[in-house]
């Protein structure tokens, strides 16, 4: 199949999930497919994406936050952090070296962030 074969060479892995993490050849290629495979069967999925045509931004919150931003991120621009820093007043924490998904690049990171916010 044209995916696993995708998936199993370096370019394959940068074109599929490139744009998602910072560093797409760290990610198995069994990794890779069933994320993919998951995505795409995700109920609810398509109807997620149709809502964000039209959703309103919902109020800022009430309780404090951090915003935490993969600042390779090339699906969600770091200007996006700021502006929702600015719009719900709380702080933004670049992640260094990751991207959209910055569980896939630096789970510890990402662990010591939520634990830190949760104190």
């Amino acid at each position: 199949e044209r995916a696993t074969a995708a998936a199993e060479s370096p370019l394959g892995r940068m074109v599929m999930a490139g744009v998602m993490v910072a560093h797409p050849s760290r990610i198995s290629a069994e990794a890779l497919l069933a994320a993919t495979q998951a995505l795409g069967a995700a109920p609810g999925f398509d109807d997620t994406l149709d809502s964000f045509a039209w959703m309103m931004p919902p109020a800022p919150p009430k309780a404090p936050i951090t915003i935490a931003w993969g600042e390779r991120d090339r699906l969600l621009l770091r200007r996006q952090a700021v502006r929702a820093a600015r719009w719900s007043g709380q702080r933004v924490k670049l992640l260094t070296g990751c991207g959209h998904l910055p569980m896939s690049d630096d789970p510890e990171l990402v662990a010591r962030v939520l634990l830190e916010g949760s104190r």
